[in-house]
């Protein structure tokens, strides 16, 4: 079974994937929420990951899963 990890480091290029991508590939969102929340985010100075946890989309552990997966992702 693939995790977060596994999928983010598939797609990872030189650039850190962002935060709503890696929710999106882990499956711990759905598209329509993420462009839901780009397009509140637009409007507002929120946090992707928040607006998600706002709107019930994303548990506050799962961002806070995925926020460690893209740190460990960051360039050394």
């Amino acid at each position: 079974m693939n995790t977060v990890m596994d999928k983010a480091e598939a797609m990872q290029k030189t650039t850190v994937p962002p935060i709503g991508q890696l929710l999106v590939v882990g499956e711990f969102i759905v598209p329509q929420d993420l462009e839901f929340a780009l397009e509140h985010q637009k409007n507002s100075k929120e946090l992707i990951g928040e607006i998600l946890v706002r709107m019930g989309a994303l548990t506050p552990k799962d961002l806070e899963i995925v926020l460690c997966t893209q740190k460990l992702l960051l360039p050394r």
